[in-house]
């Protein structure tokens, strides 16, 4: 009887450790909902947000004026304006997306760094006891044994370093999120669903499509328009000479600062496409060097089997291979941050794409 009620309990337990993985799964974060919370938390945006309230508030005040004392121009004004709002709104979120896309993916690369560091802190562990048998047995030197005894004070130095790091990323993220220090961050990102996200347009149509998209130049063409209702407002009887030639310079402005737009766009777009090209050439670099580095370690451990090389021409080996891995973990989530950071530079940010874990 005793087995059966104990068979039954851990059955029990077993499904609600199951529901209860599963739930938090489901409840944690993928890149668009943590961007989505953020968005809505954040001050920026909701000082952007109470400017375009303003904005809609004065132009319902205008419509009321029109009854009392028509004008088209004003009533033109006030839409403008409006609109000038609602994209500033617009650019204000995607500047602070910026921001927190960078924070999501130091997250990760800091706590891509943690299991890296641990497992060579154990490789090294390893190679300290082999190192210390031969030492003992008169094969190697003192200075094998001490230069093993560093580098593994080293990896757990890093470990350390890596582990303050995703607590920095970690505290940063959660202050996006408008989370208390103590509430369990959970986050979700799936790399494989990004094993095939590739860059198809080339930087023409990159260009073409920023110029099309971007909100900052929606926002000076409104703004010309703004400055064309002012001109035309200035140029009435009741205006002075001085208001006019005042309102002409500021139109004459407001068409070279669209200009001026253009450019620092097609400037924005050309440098996130080479930052892209250069993350995968570091990716491809540190694949290389990872390969190298596997082979002359595999060479060298039967060498040093056999007592044909030192402790320390060992570890050189180990530890170019340990860092290669902790560079090629950074380049590949660098990988993913340029191309979401060159799709943002088009105003074409792909949020459908998965980041999900």
């Amino acid at each position: 009887m005793l087995k059966k009620i104990l068979s039954i309990f851990f059955i029990i337990s077993a499904v609600l450790l199951i529901t209860v993985t599963v739930s938090a799964a489901e409840s944690a974060l993928n890149l668009q909902g943590y961007l989505a919370q953020s968005l809505t938390k954040n001050e920026e945006v909701k000082k952007a947000e109470m400017n375009l309230e303003a904005k809609e508030i004065a132009l319902v005040k205008e419509k009321a004026e029109q009854e009392v004392r028509p004008s088209p121009l004003l009533l033109e004004k006030a839409k403008t304006e409006l609109e000038i709002a609602a994209r500033n709104l617009e650019i204000t979120k995607d500047q602070v997306t910026t921001n927190l896309i960078n924070d999501f993916f130091n997250y990760y690369k800091a706590k891509n760094s943690i299991v890296i560091h641990q497992k060579y802190q154990k490789i090294l562990e390893k190679e300290l006891e082999n190192i210390e048998e031969k030492y003992e047995q008169g094969i190697l030197i003192k200075s094998d044994l001490m230069q093993a005894e560093v580098e593994l004070k080293t990896a757990a130095s890093n470990l350390k370093a890596a582990v303050n790091n995703k607590k920095r990323a970690e505290f940063k993220v959660k202050q996006n999120l408008k989370m208390e220090l103590e509430d369990q961050l959970q986050l979700n990102f799936k790399e494989d669903k990004l094993k095939n996200w590739q860059l198809e347009e080339n930087l023409k149509e990159l260009f073409k499509t920023a110029l099309k998209k971007r909100i900052e130049i929606k926002e000076a063409e409104a703004n010309k328009e703004l400055q064309k209702i002012n001109y035309r407002l200035a140029a009435k009887d009741y205006s002075s000479d001085l208001d006019e030639k005042e309102a002409k310079n500021e139109l004459e402005n407001a068409e070279n600062q669209l200009e001026l737009i253009k450019d620092k766009i097609k400037l924005d777009v050309n440098d996130k496409y080479l930052d892209y090209q250069d993350s995968i050439a570091e990716i491809e670099r540190y694949q290389k060097l990872i390969a190298s580095f596997e082979e002359a370690l595999r060479v060298k451990k039967l060498y040093f089997e056999e007592d044909y090389i030192t402790g320390t021409e060992l570890l050189e080996t180990q530890v170019d291979l340990y860092q290669s891995e902790i560079n090629y973990a950074h380049a590949q989530i660098d990988y993913y941050l340029s191309l979401a950071e060159l799709y943002l530079s088009t105003g074409d940010f792909k949020e459908a794409l998965n980041y999900e874990n």
